[in-house]
This record gives structure tokens, C-alpha cells and sequence, in this order.
């Protein structure tokens, strides 16, 4: 396992000559393996209390001179962890903090060391939440229900407890909330807070704003509706009384419940509406916004919004709301 090597200076009869040992195959490095370590190296515990033991050896693991070298464990905050001479990890409380696994000859002088991220209770944390189509605004009519899990959208897709909740911070008389249920109460603003319930600390904030439908200028009730896919855009028809339509055509390619608005929808047609001439436009820079929300369990849809229709030479402008609670029949 060792060699001899004679060594000489200048060597004469009379000389000494001393000889010393070289090792073959020294030590390189370390290697740690555990149950609990991850392919990016680091230590993770899912709980509190997680008791394991490091294997630790040289590198390489038939080293020459390996009775020559011994181990050292520590840990930045024992508070998270704690590791003993013999290299057992147990987590105290959930956080992050250093091992360090250090080689030590027998003059204890350190020769090789590493370190790991030993991680307690870790969990992915929430980093966003976007509710409404992250649109910060919603607006609602006198007697809306909506449903705010239906647009919620918790970021990371990983986050490991994704589950919020509903603060409703200002706006009592204006909407009742309940599980993320909006009931329309009033006329008025509100304010809702939605609240990462992770720990994470990351919240956001929702401003309704509910309008009456009385406060419109007119108002369309569609008896029977439908929709049908038309290259990338959704188009969407009401029939009311009297063959009056209206066609809404929104850059979607699906019926999905939510809010829509200026920048969903691409044109809307209007047909013998009363009160409405024939010549009539929507506003192009403001056509208005409406919410479709779906009940499983009667497979029906409610359907419900404002439309702002622009002036003309001879008319100013004016409001139309509309609504339709039924089945959407494919065109």
C-alpha cells in the first residue's frame, strides 16, 4: 500500500541517507449519501422531527492512507437542525441552514470539506395570485352572483398549499361574500383582499364596482342563445322578442365562465332591438363588459352585462343591459 523512496542530496560515503513513505492512492475528496438528499444536492425534510444518518466515506473509498483521516459535522442553526459526532441529522424546526462535513487528519487539521442546504418543512411558497383575469376591477349589476374560485389562478402551478382567503375589507352593504361567493346587494363600491393562507405573506386586492340595472339606458332580455366557433373568435347570439339579436364576437375559442370585456370583445352586431336604430354602433374604444357564469348542476348558463352604445349625429349615447339564464345551444 505505501512506498519507499529514498531520498539524497549530494549524497557521499559518509552521507546519511533518510527515507520516507509516499501513499499510492491518497485521498481525494468526500462523498455523502442519504435517502433525504436531492439530485441538486440538497437535504430536504417534508416534517419536523426527521431523524437520518449520513453515509459518509473518502474518495476514493480504497484510499491508501485512509486510517490517517476522520470526520467533522456542523450545523449553521440548530435551531432547524442538529447533526452529532456520527453524523446523524434530526430536524428541529421547519427553515434552512449549512451542514458542513469536514475531513480531518490526525493533526486535525482540516483537508477536504462540503456543504449542503439541509432544508426543514420546506414547502413551494405562493408567489402570485390572479383573480378576475388579474384585471383589478370587476364590474357587477344589482343581483349578480359570481364566483371568484372560478378565475382564481394561484401562482406557482407547484405552490404546495394553494388555498386563499376572501377578506371582504370595505363595501358590507354593497355584496355579501362567502367561500369566494359574490352575492350583489347594492349599488356601490367593494373591496375584497385575497390572502395566500401558505404563510407566504402574498395577497391581492379586488375592487367591485356595481352598477344598477336600472341605471341603464335600456334593456334586452334574450329568450334563447347560443354560440358556435368561428376561426379563432367565439361568437355568441341572442334572440329576444320581436326577431331582435344581438351577436357578440370575443377572441376566445371556448365558452368559458368569466368576465369579458374591452379587450375580449371584437365586435357586436345589433338587430332590431327596440330603442335602438338600425344604424346604431357599440363603442369601439368602450363596448362595455358582461360575466357568463355556469351551474353544473342545472347545466344552465347566466349570462349578463352592459353594452355602450356610441352617439350618432342624430342620438347620444346610451347604455343597453342584457340577460339570458339557459341552456347556450351550439350553432
Amino acid at each position: 500500500m505505501f512506498a519507499a523512496a529514498v531520498i539524497c542530496a549530494a549524497c557521499g560515503d559518509d552521507d546519511e541517507i533518510s527515507q520516507v513513505e509516499v501513499v499510492e492512492n491518497p485521498v481525494t475528496g468526500i462523498s455523502v449519501e442519504n435517502e433525504y438528499i436531492t439530485e441538486e444536492g440538497d437535504i430536504v425534510f417534508d416534517e419536523v422531527g426527521i431523524t437520518t444518518a449520513l453515509r459518509v466515506s473518502v474518495i476514493p473509498d480504497n484510499a491508501g492512507n485512509l486510517e490517517e483521516y476522520s470526520f467533522r459535522f456542523g450545523s449553521s442553526n440548530e435551531d432547524v437542525f442538529t447533526v452529532n459526532r456520527e453524523g446523524v441529522i434530526t430536524g428541529i424546526a421547519s427553515g434552512e441552514a449549512e451542514l458542513t462535513v469536514t475531513l480531518v487528519d490526525n493533526a486535525n487539521i482540516a483537508r477536504f470539506q462540503s456543504k449542503y442546504r439541509v432544508a426543514v418543512d420546506y414547502q413551494v411558497r405562493v408567489e402570485e395570485i390572479i383573480v378576475a383575469d388579474g384585471m383589478g376591477v370587476l364590474d357587477l349589476v344589482v343581483g349578480d352572483t359570481y364566483d371568484l374560485n372560478a378565475t382564481l389562478v394561484v401562482l406557482p402551478d407547484n405552490a404546495e398549499d394553494k388555498s386563499v382567503s376572501y377578506n371582504l375589507k370595505e363595501g358590507d352593504e354593497v355584496i355579501s361574500l362567502e367561500n369566494g361567493i359574490i352575492e350583489v346587494l347594492a349599488s356601490g363600491t367593494a373591496v375584497i383582499e385575497i390572502i395566500a393562507n401558505d404563510g407566504s405573506g402574498v395577497s391581492t386586492e379586488l375592487r367591485i364596482e356595481v352598477k344598477d340595472e336600472s341605471d341603464t339606458d335600456l334593456f334586452f332580455e334574450s329568450i334563447m342563445a347560443g354560440y358556435k366557433v368561428q376561426g379563432n373568435n367565439l361568437v355568441l347570439a341572442f334572440a329576444g322578442s320581436n326577431n331582435a339579436l344581438i351577436n357578440i364576437l370575443v377572441n376566445r375559442t371556448a365558452l368559458l365562465p368569466g368576465d369579458y370585456t374591452k379587450a375580449d370583445i371584437v365586435t357586436v352586431v345589433l338587430q332590431g332591438v327596440d330603442g335602438i336604430d338600425k344604424n346604431r354602433q357599440v363603442d369601439p374604444s368602450n363596448p362595455g363588459i358582461f360575466t357568463i357564469q355556469y351551474d353544473e348542476a342545472t347545466q344552465k348558463y347566466t349570462i349578463k352585462g352592459v353594452l355602450n352604445i356610441a352617439a350618432s349625429d342624430s342620438s347620444p349615447a346610451l347604455t343597453l343591459g342584457f340577460e339570458y339564464v339557459g341552456e347556450m345551444m351550439k350553432m
